[in-house]
């Protein structure tokens, strides 16, 4: 049990920094009255909620490849943890730049964790580094599920400053985590690479392959980036009422959804089914995100399909990194910031105008049938990607064989937050 307390406290670390990240998530109805936000200043906030975590992610897992960086596992969840509780307070008229500051500095501190904690967490248990990583994933789960409820109760109960409230508590039990998390004998975490291997050599020469990858990934992702606020707006709307703990409570549905696909993948994945389900999925994921464009349809139907919707388009995002590793053996690091971090910033950037766009209109269901053809277009564009040289996990051409995810495997490669 003892060599389980490092792994057990980084990914409740990783459940502290995912809850700061998810805390804004019901509460994009409240904040744009709060802030008089529409128009530009609306798209303003919502690409610096989105980009900076999703393109942080890809900025320090590359630089995780030539570095050591364990201080990022302390500074990361309190930097995220001041700035993201600080928000409430922030938020009123004229404080647009404030808060997008806010978000942009909490989305960094939150994508620069989640490199470092990954590779520590698949060092943890030698010789099971699936158990490890899929240990530190499910912190992540939770933080994913409980960000959206706890906001949800808290602004309920005391209003947008009431997110400040949580921020003790956190600079409180970060820090003894952090210490927990460093504390194992005999465990070397901090691995640094023994040659720095070039981008032009991480990507083989393939750097059309490379855009091609990142278009696909974030065309499928532009739901994922954008379903968040649509169902707070939708709830949140004539006719329907929700308040942002309801809202929140929907959200983290959705959300919890996901991660039982992604538990299910990780137990049940055929080894190298990795393309057929970056085909499937998105397809699949058409008729189900449809329902959501529908203006009349009921609520109970509405939030229903939500639970399909974050197996099928959520829960399966893992095949993008494993693909992407395996198609560049030789820069798996690179290969994931890719797949893990600029796709899903692209996809936030891809769906941050229609969103405010049809907020404005009041209208913000209307949204989700701009989403579709990105999700259409994912889904038949991966029918033409190659089957990845690496597939059988041998070595290419000289390069060290890369993580498949299937349950065979010793390793898993870490995904979203």
């Amino acid at each position: 049990m003892r060599r389980y307390l490092p792994l057990v406290c980084l990914a409740f670390l990783h459940t502290i920094v995912d809850t700061s990240a998810l805390l804004v998530s019901p509460l994009w109805k409240r904040l744009t009255l709060e802030c008089g936000l529409f128009g530009t200043s609306l798209l303003a906030v919502m690409l610096a909620h989105s980009l900076p975590t999703s393109l942080a992610q890809g900025v320090f897992g590359f630089l995780r490849e030539r570095r050591r960086m364990g201080w990022l596992l302390l500074v990361g969840p309190v930097v995220a943890a001041i700035c993201l509780t600080a928000v409430g307070v922030a938020a009123a008229p004229g404080r647009v730049v404030l808060v997008c500051g806010l978000f942009i500095v909490g989305g960094v501190s939150v994508g620069a964790f989640h490199p470092e904690a990954a590779v520590r967490a698949g060092t943890l248990l030698p010789g099971n580094r699936t158990r490890g990583l899929a240990i530190f994933m499910l912190g992540g789960s939770l933080g994913l599920s409980l960000g959206p409820l706890l906001s949800g109760i808290v602004v309920d109960r005391w209003g947008l400053d009431g997110l400040i409230y949580l921020l003790p508590a956190m600079l409180v039990v970060i820090p003894v985590l952090c210490w927990g998390a460093r504390t194992r004998e005999g465990a070397e975490t901090e691995t640094s690479p023994t040659r720095r291997v070039s981008v032009k050599e991480m990507f083989d020469g393939r750097i059309g392959f490379a855009i091609s990858l990142l278009v696909v990934c974030s065309f499928r992702l532009v739901p994922n980036m954008g379903m968040s606020k649509v169902i707070a707006f939708t709830l949140a709307g004539p006719g329907r009422g929700f308040d942002e703990q309801e809202i929140g409570g929907v959200q983290s549905l959705f959300l919890i959804s996901a991660s039982v696909g992604m538990s299910l993948l990780a137990l049940l994945f055929p080894r190298g089914w990795e393309r057929r389900f970056m085909v499937a999925c998105p397809l699949l994921g058409v008729p189900l995100l449809a329902v959501w464009g529908w203006e009349g349809c009921p609520t109970w139907l509405l939030i229903a399909v939500l639970i399909p919707t974050g197996l099928v388009l959520w829960g399966t995002t893992p095949t993008m990194v494993s693909y992407a590793q395996q198609a560049f053996p030789r820069g798996a690091g690179l290969a994931s910031a890719i797949t893990m971090g600029l796709a899903w910033g692209v996809g936030g950037l891809l769906e941050a105008p229609f969103t405010t766009y049809y907020h404005d209109l009041g209208r913000p269901q209307l949204a989700v049938w701009v989403f579709l053809p990105f999700v259409g277009a994912a889904g038949l564009a991966a029918m033409f990607l190659p089957e990845p040289d690496s597939r059988t996990g041998h070595p290419v051409d000289g390069a060290e064989p890369t993580p498949e995810l299937n349950a065979d495997s010793d390793e898993k490669p870490k995904t979203g937050s």
